[in-house]
């Protein structure tokens, strides 16, 4: 059963509120920021999920060691701390997380998107020199499927130092993490450049599993850029290890109406 909340606040733990509608008004598709902020008050909301899972690994000092003992980035801890984009919006005032905004817009623009509807990845990290991981968050819905005829592919087929096969990856049908791989190697440049696909244990098995493959298969990644499958159950292993009861009771909630709803 879904609740809805008047105020898309009340979805979220108090502890979790600072600054949230604040980067809902401010994602990067313009054009969905109204019907995003009223999702976000829906108890299935990913976007809320979302929020309250990254905001607090930052704000607790863990994100980085979240990613390390995940096996996302190297064991050694980077150098500059991470900067956290969350809908294409830095998390906290930081002239890292305002220039990455600013590159991302210039990348989409140049891609030809529609200035209105510009691509907002759901979870950027900056590691500095460590690196760059983008993450294509999943929680109740499965990766979107496009036909090789959608028009929107051609945006993303032509770039240099792309080595894709691009057949199979329309083929595919996985036109989000397709883009979210474009403009993460547009971003990262010479970088380590980390693609995770985050969701549900259904989301990597059956014929969504065998469809996620041919699209991992089709990427060709090099020494320097990589495609990780990351469950939810291993992720907030991590998180709730030594958590907070708010976090706990709220991802425990969360996921025991997605088990009672199977």
């Amino acid at each position: 059963m879904t609740f809805i909340y008047r105020d898309p606040l009340e979805n979220i733990p108090i502890e979790s509120r600072e600054g949230a509608i604040d980067a809902l008004s401010r994602s990067l598709n313009v054009r969905s920021r109204q019907s995003k902020r009223s999702r976000f008050g829906f108890t299935t909301s990913e976007d809320a999920l979302t929020w309250v899972v990254f905001t607090y690994l930052l704000r607790s000092g863990q994100l980085v060691a979240a990613l390390q003992r995940i096996e996302l980035i190297a064991e050694k801890k980077p150098t500059t701390a991470p900067v956290l984009l969350l809908w294409g919006v830095p998390i906290g005032t930081t002239t890292r997380g305002i220039e990455l905004r600013s590159q991302l817009r210039t990348l989409c623009a140049s891609l030809k998107e529609d200035p209105t509807s510009f691509s907002e990845p759901d979870v950027i990290i900056d590691l500095g020199e460590a690196g760059l991981v983008f993450i294509e968050v999943k929680y109740r819905s499965g990766n979107d499927q496009k036909l090789d005829s959608y028009l929107g592919w051609s945006r993303y087929e032509s770039a240099a130092g792309m080595t894709w096969r691009f057949d199979e990856v329309k083929a595919s049908g996985c036109y989000e993490l397709a883009r979210n791989w474009r403009l993460l190697k547009g971003l990262a440049n010479d970088r380590a450049a980390t693609l995770v696909n985050l969701g549900p244990a259904k989301l990597f098995s059956g014929a969504e599993g065998e469809r996620l493959n041919r699209f991992i298969n089709a990427l060709s990644p090099d020494e320097h850029s990589q495609f990780k499958k990351v469950g939810w159950s291993d992720l907030l292993e991590v998180v709730l290890t030594t958590a907070p009861n708010w976090i706990i009771q709220y991802c425990e909630s969360r996921f025991d109406a997605v088990t009672q709803a199977q």
